[in-house]
């Protein structure tokens, strides 16, 4: 759980500048609104931090918009009980502004990681030359660099989904991405899709549905769809439409916590608004992504010709589960939902909790449940048996 710098000034990585006194400003709210008490450790820089060459020696250096240095930065975010994470790459270049990768550099940058206190790296994926070695391989060495420092950092795997990530990369790092960049739209056109259906929300639900996210996840293993974009550019539009409005964004929230996957949210935390709060620092959704059983939800129902809504399961450490009734269409009347539980589970629940509006459930027909949904949006209970 944390925060990263790419959206935080513009729209996801068009200039995604970041520097000493942003970051600090971030920490300062984090710490200050709850969020940190709430379990949002991590503090990440992307591809803004770094300067375009490296010293003399062969080392990566901070751009002079981070005078004081990453030790420093290291020592303020600790200071206020976060991790410092830091963006590399497995190729010789950055994605977004050719700064130099980590290819050809592993050991020295893995030293140089651990030399600075950083508790997190994110290794991209652009940039590998024609004869480079597999992504397994690359990814490979770079975990072994950094656990050869013996300082521990969590290792994020941005591979993009390419090379059938989930099947090894568990094995490799923590986390690891299994599509192309999230960006803030509910569906993003074909043309730009990669591994799997798209990029918005809905075509990364449909892509984790077919993925079956509970084979691949364990603890120390976690599929990654990617940054949040809670409320992106709030209270402003574009092309007409809010970008990620408080409907999309709930919706993105609730899956990424069913899927135990990071909570990693990419735009401002500061000065947030009560809908912002009411998402970011819903206390009994974190919990169902921070659950110690280590697994992820699954789609055990789909949308089709009978029906308009998907439901997914999350098993939960004390035997409970958590439900997420979803409607991802678009009609103005929206879905009218009705299933018996023994549909779904293998017995009806004695508690039903409605981790959204934060009150139990009295149900009429302890067999049976019904709801209705406008479009994008999920309910999220908790049930109790």
């Amino acid at each position: 759980m944390g925060w990263n710098t790419w959206c935080t000034n513009d729209l996801c990585g068009l200039v995604d500048h970041c520097s000493e006194h942003l970051v600090k400003s971030v920490v300062d709210a984090m710490k200050s609104s709850g969020l940190v008490d709430l379990g949002y450790e991590y503090i990440n820089l992307d591809d803004c931090w770094a300067d375009h060459s490296r010293t003399d020696e062969g080392r990566l250096q901070p751009s002079p918009l981070f005078p004081s240095g990453m030790a420093h930065l290291a020592d303020y975010i600790h200071s206020a009980g976060m991790k410092l994470g830091l963006y590399t790459c497995v190729g010789t270049k950055t994605c977004k502004y050719n700064r130099p990768g980590s290819y050809g550099h592993f050991d020295v940058d893995a030293q140089t990681f651990a030399e600075w206190g950083v508790d997190f790296i994110k290794a991209d994926f652009c940039s590998r030359p024609d004869n480079a070695p597999t992504a397994l391989e690359l990814y490979t060495e770079f975990s072994a660099q950094l656990n050869a420092t013996n300082h521990p950092m969590l290792f994020s795997l941005c591979e993009w989904g390419v090379d059938d990530v989930w099947e090894w990369g568990g094995d490799v790092g923590q986390m690891f991405r299994i599509q192309m960049d999230h960006l803030p739209l509910w569906q993003f056109p074909p043309k730009a899709q990669g591994v799997g259906y798209g990029q918005g929300v809905s075509n990364i639900i449909e892509w984790m549905g077919d993925l079956q996210p509970s084979k691949y996840t364990r603890q120390f293993a976690y599929l990654d769809p990617d940054f949040l974009m809670t409320l992106m550019l709030e209270d402003s539009s574009w092309h007409n439409k809010t970008v990620m409005d408080y409907v999309d964004s709930k919706t993105a929230f609730s899956f990424w916590a069913l899927w135990s996957s990071p909570l990693i949210f990419a735009t401002d935390p500061r000065d947030m608004s009560d809908a912002k709060k009411s998402i970011l620092m819903n206390a009994e959704i974190i919990a169902v992504n921070q659950d110690r059983l280590f697994t992820a939800g699954d789609r055990i129902l789909k949308d089709n010709d009978n029906s308009c809504f998907q439901v997914w399961t999350k098993p939960l450490q004390n035997g409970d589960v958590a439900v997420i009734f979803y409607y991802p269409g678009e009609a103005d009347e929206g879905c009218n939902l009705q299933i018996r539980w023994d549909e779904i589970l293998s017995s009806s629940p004695v508690h039903v909790r409605d981790l959204w509006a934060h009150e139990d459930l009295i149900e009429q027909d302890s067999a049976n449940h019904s709801v209705h949904l406008q479009a994008h949006e999920v309910k999220m209970l908790r049930l109790t048996f």
